[in-house]
Parts: C-alpha cells; sequence; structure tokens
C-alpha cells in the first residue's frame, strides 16, 4: 500500500512538473511575440513620422472698383454684362451696368503638402486645390551633407532663390498678395531647376550666413525651355539675440528670354508732336534683328528685416528694393510662364525697371489683433519719358494698403485690407473726349468705354482701382 501511494505522489509531482515547464513555454512564446509587435509598432511609428502633411484654405469675399484687378482668374474684372444690371442704349451703341463696382468670392488657395523626411534630406510635394481645380506647387527634393553640415542640393519645383518676398509663405504674409512686382517678375513664384546652398554651421562665430544660387529654367511651373538656363542667386544674413531678430540679403538674377520675331524694341530718342509743337523724347523704336536671339533678363536686389518683441507685442517691419532689365511683352511686363515659344504675344521690348516695397506690421497690446500698413512702388520703364507713356504698361505706380488681422484661434486667421493704387498722371494720355465732362468737344469723337466697362479710364488723372479683401484662412 506504501509503495502504491509513494507511486501515486511521485506521478503527481511529475505531471504537475511538466505542466508547469509547458506553461512558462507557453507564457515565454506569447511574450516573445508581445514584444515582435511592439517592435513592429514601433517601427511603423518611426515611418509615420518621416511622413507629413500640412496645408491650408483660404476663402475670400472681395469689393473691387470698376477698374480693380481681383485674383479670381478668368473673373479678375469689373463686366457690364454679369456685374449689376445691363441695360443696352442704342443711341451710344453699348451697354452699361447699373453699378461701377463688383463682387468676387472663391476659394483664392487650398494647399496641401506632403514631406517625406529623412536624416540626410527631405522630399516634398504639394497642391494646390481650388474651385478653378487642381495644379501642383512644388514638387522637389532636398539633400544634405551629413559631416560638415554647410551644403545642400535642392532639385525640382521650388521658390525661386531671390529676396524675402518671394520665400515668405502666403499662409504668413499680411497682405492677400504679393508686391505686384513679385507677381511681374516671377509670376508662381516658383521655377524648375536645380539649387546649391551653403550654410554657415550653427555655433560658429558667423552663424546665419547663406549663400544659394543654382540654374533655373526661368519660365515658371511649366514644360521647361530646354534652350536656356538662368541663375538665381541670393546672399543673406539672419541673426537673432533674445527678443530682436535680424536679417539682410541681396540676390541676383541673370537669365534672357528668346525673341522669336526679328524686331526689337528699344528706348531711345524719337520725335514726337505735343500741342503742335515737334519734341524729343525718349520712347520706343524698333530696330531689324536676327530672330530668335536672345534678350536680357537681369534683376538686383536688397531685402531688410527687422522684428523686435516688447509689452506691446511683436513689431515687424520688413523691406525690399528690386530694379534691373526686363525683356517683355508690348502690352505687360510679366516674366514667362509657360514655354514663350507658344505665347501670343512677343517677348521684344526691352524695359530698364525698379521698385520698392516696405510693410509694417504691429501687434496690438495684449490682444490677437494685428495692424498692417503696406507701401510699395513700381517704375516698369525708367528711361522713358512721361510725355510717351501712352501704355498702362509704361505707368509708375504706387500702391498704399492698410489692414486688419484677427487670430482667432492657432489655426484660423481673419484678414481685413484694403489697397490703393496711384497711377502716375504725368505722362502722354490724351485726355479721353467724354460727353459731360467739362473739356467735352462735340467737333472731335466721344470716348467710349472699353469691352466690360461703364466708363473710360482717364490715366491723366487717378484711376479708380481700389479693392477690399476679406480672407478667412484655415490652417492646418
Amino acid at each position: 500500500m506504501k509503495k502504491v501511494l509513494i507511486s501515486v505522489f511521485i506521478s503527481v509531482l511529475v505531471f504537475s512538473f511538466m505542466n508547469i515547464v509547458q506553461a512558462q513555454e507557453i507564457e515565454k512564446t506569447e511574450l516573445e511575440d508581445l514584444q515582435d509587435q511592439v517592435e513592429n509598432n514601433a517601427n511603423e511609428i518611426k515611418r509615420l513620422k518621416k511622413f507629413k502633411v500640412s496645408g491650408y484654405v483660404q476663402a475670400q469675399f472681395e469689393i473691387g472698383q470698376e477698374f480693380a484687378t481681383s485674383n479670381k482668374v478668368g473673373l479678375n474684372r469689373f463686366d457690364n454684362t454679369r456685374d449689376g444690371n445691363y441695360e443696352f442704349d442704342e443711341e451710344k451703341g453699348y451697354g452699361m451696368s447699373d453699378r461701377d463696382y463688383f463682387f468676387r468670392f472663391g476659394v483664392r488657395r487650398g494647399r496641401i503638402k506632403f514631406t517625406w523626411e529623412e536624416t540626410f534630406g527631405q522630399a516634398v510635394f504639394q497642391l494646390d486645390i481650388t474651385e478653378k481645380g487642381v495644379s501642383f506647387k512644388d514638387v522637389y527634393f532636398k539633400v544634405s551633407e551629413p559631416w560638415l553640415k554647410m551644403f545642400s542640393l535642392t532639385a525640382g519645383i521650388f521658390d525661386r532663390p531671390f529676396g524675402n518676398e518671394i520665400e515668405y509663405s502666403s499662409s504668413r504674409r499680411e497682405s492677400p498678395e504679393r508686391t505686384i512686382l513679385h507677381q511681374e517678375l516671377f509670376p508662381d513664384e516658383r521655377d524648375l531647376g536645380a539649387m546649391i546652398t551653403i550654410a554657415a554651421p550653427k555655433g560658429t562665430p558667423v552663424e546665419g550666413l547663406k549663400l544659394e544660387g543654382g540654374a533655373f529654367c526661368g519660365n515658371g511651373i511649366a514644360v521647361p525651355d530646354n534652350g536656356k538656363m538662368d541663375f538665381i542667386g541670393r546672399f543673406r544674413y539672419d541673426k537673432k539675440w533674445s527678443k530682436v531678430t535680424f536679417g539682410i540679403g541681396t540676390s541676383m538674377y541673370y537669365g534672357s528670354v528668346r525673341n522669336r520675331t526679328d524686331k526689337l524694341f528699344t528706348i531711345q530718342e524719337i520725335e514726337m508732336e505735343k500741342d503742335g509743337e515737334t519734341i524729343l523724347v525718349n520712347g520706343w523704336k524698333s530696330d531689324s534683328v536676327a530672330m530668335f536671339g536672345k534678350n536680357p533678363r537681369q534683376y538686383f536686389g536688397f531685402d531688410a528685416q527687422f522684428a523686435v518683441q516688447s509689452s506691446w507685442g511683436i513689431t515687424n517691419i520688413r523691406t525690399e528694393v528690386v530694379w534691373g532689365t526686363q525683356t517683355s511683352s508690348s502690352n505687360r511686363i510679366r516674366s514667362p510662364r509657360g514655354d514663350f515659344m507658344q505665347y501670343a504675344n512677343d517677348f521684344n521690348h526691352i524695359r530698364k525697371f525698379w521698385g520698392a516695397h516696405a510693410y509694417f506690421v504691429q501687434d496690438i497690446y495684449k490682444t490677437p489683433l494685428s495692424i498692417v500698413l503696406k507701401y510699395a512702388y513700381m517704375n516698369p520703364n525708367t528711361e522713358m519719358s512721361d510725355d510717351a507713356r501712352k501704355a498702362k504698361v509704361e505707368l509708375p505706380y504706387s500702391y498704399l494698403g492698410f489692414g486688419l488681422l484677427v487670430r482667432c484661434t492657432s489655426n484660423l486667421r481673419l484678414m481685413l485690407y484694403y489697397d490703393m493704387p496711384f497711377n502716375s498722371t504725368k505722362n502722354g494720355f490724351t485726355p479721353p473726349n467724354i460727353e459731360g465732362s467739362d473739356s467735352f468737344d462735340p467737333d472731335k469723337p466721344v470716348a467710349k468705354p472699353g469691352a466690360g466697362y461703364n466708363h473710360v479710364a482717364d490715366y491723366t488723372q487717378r484711376v479708380k482701382e481700389s479693392m477690399f479683401t476679406c480672407r478667412l484662412q484655415f490652417r492646418f
């Protein structure tokens, strides 16, 4: 009996020991599986951290005077058949609306940006989505060397390295648009090319110095024109103290555009009639040239930025001056934004120009409000005599703008802005012969409004071109 009990006891011990061993093996296997899952999840999280999505949407409402220009493509001008109640006057031979101002509403920008970051660089893809359709803005990669941490290469479609106004994001800018000179010289702000950046290492006495330079196609976000490449370069210095930020830079654009005609227009001394007399002025004169020759696009710029934080909030001042030579069409100084060989207008007018702008932005004491003042000036043809200026494209313009920014939340911002252009009245325009005016002459042809307008633009006086913009921006 004793032997039987011992045998049973031993059997129970052996059975229990085997169960314990088996349970430990099961627990070990489950623990290893859990550890593998944790490691896999950690790897996935690391990969997801490399991928970032950001963007912003700008919805805006505009009220413009009759000769103002909206930012709505295809709807950017007053049209008396669409704006107001249109009535055709058989006696005058044209129709009129019951008002001389217009409204516009739409999505100015709808940007979404995808960024993939690695230790050695990043790749960026940005889209613009509005009611007009979908287009791309940025498609580029940037790689940096890991040793000295001074050199990097950027290639693709990205911001041109010229001045401060271009690189200053539209989501941060305190006015609805960039200054008119930058809109004309750098439409779309971006270009296709490659750029080398040399930046002084952090912690060194020369920290803040940066040199950027590269080769670009010169025709913006479009199919590249492989016949030429333009050089753009910028040298800048930025410094930051506890409550003060300072920056200064100089830029250069050295490029060209082809002339597909056998005529080249330059400013030369010519004769013209004024008040019954023949006078000498500097105006347009054409010369015969070989077709498809290169003509200059050369710009130079200087920019400075200053910001200080005080008990009143941040005071921000930015200014920039740009001058140079621009070859463009007869009716606009705008640079190419596509294949120039397909343009309806020929790029065969060479102009010397200069322009400048200044921002003053002041936070209002412990409130989510900021006031904005902006002044800009552009002379598109500095060599032309005032008497020879008989087209709007040749007129010097001043722009005065003021606005209010309301930071509703960290993501939501409201902008209220009023922009007032002032055209130069020193020009060679003939005052329009308008019925009812003090200078009306019944023996001369009556001036009729241009297509879509109610009135005649009289550039011997200030033309009404002001625009009010109310913009709500959501950023994520």
